[in-house]
């Protein structure tokens, strides 16, 4: 069966008639004719009542029409695909980042777009807490927890984050070591908000976890960190490549075989279909790059 004589047969259904067919497609009519009957004769059916006021479909015409209908979109959608996925890529990424994202992955995932599609536009937003906001249009999201329903979204795994306590050589000096979990009680805490994990519950090696009493919390574990190295207290921190700045060389760990836990780092699409191929390939380059950070 020739799929150019099943799409014009669609066209001509939709558009009403055989002369208006050639008209708007800019083919002559006696082609539009000649493929309809072969189309016809393979199919061993009629599939048009032609008259002077248009075209009517017959018992077997609405079936071919049903059925291939979604094949010659289907052709149609694979030659767009075909015919722009060495197009350089244009228009808008929208990427949605949690708040308090750690800058060197924020950085990180802006480069590594750029140098995938220097014509396109970025926009950021950070949003409290990303996985509320997927039904905001979106190419993609950056999160932890679990993945969004699979049937819209396809989300993977791009890291996993380990959670540790750290504190300043000079703020041990000056308060002590703590030795066990219940010595934190006599320390100062900066707490890091998440969403939907309070900063003032600490997770256990060993399971379930302990209350602390933060004198500081912040979603941001820039500052954070910057406060820890200052001398401001106990940090329960995320693990490189989080962080680039020289303060986490300043920082060591504490109490790290019994306080502590990890987190899988997500990244999430609209389902590939629903997406234009150069934007999957600039969000799979990405995704790349950040993969690439866990093996630092």
């Amino acid at each position: 069966m020739d799929l150019k004589n099943l799409s014009h047969f669609v066209d001509i259904v939709d558009i009403g008639s055989v002369q208006a067919a050639a008209r708007q497609l800019g083919v002559s009519r006696s082609v539009l004719r000649r493929g309809l009957e072969e189309l016809e004769c393979v199919m061993g059916a009629r599939l048009l009542h032609r008259d002077p006021s248009g075209v009517r479909l017959t018992a077997a015409g609405a079936i071919a029409l049903e059925r291939g209908r979604p094949l010659v979109e289907s052709a149609r959608a694979l030659l767009r695909e075909v015919q722009v996925a060495d197009q350089e890529p244009r228009g808008l990424l929208r990427v949605i980042l949690p708040v308090g994202m750690p800058l060197a992955l924020a950085v990180d995932t802006l480069l590594a777009g750029r140098e995938a599609m220097p014509n396109q536009q970025i926009v950021l937003r950070h949003s409290e807490d990303p996985l509320a906001d997927v039904h905001q249009p979106f190419e993609l999201m950056l999160h932890e927890g679990p993945p969004p329903d699979r049937n819209h979204w396809f989300s993977r795994v791009l890291m996993h984050i380990s959670m540790r306590p750290l504190a300043s050589a000079g703020y041990l000096a000056r308060k002590g070591r703590p030795m066990c979990v219940e010595e934190l009680g006599d320390h100062d805490i900066l707490g890091w908000q998440r969403p939907g994990l309070p900063a003032e519950t600490w997770p256990l090696r060993a399971g379930g976890s302990i209350e602390v009493r933060p004198w500081f919390s912040s979603s941001d574990p820039q500052l954070l960190a910057a406060l820890a190295a200052q001398g401001g207290g106990i940090f329960l921190a995320p693990s490189l490549p989080f962080f680039r700045e020289d303060s986490d060389g300043a920082l060591v760990g504490v109490l790290e075989d019994q306080v502590g836990t990890e987190f899988a780092f997500r990244a999430t699409t609209p389902f590939p279909a629903r997406a234009d191929p150069r934007t999957r390939n600039t969000v799979a380059h990405i995704m790349a790059q950040l993969e690439g950070l866990s093996q630092v």
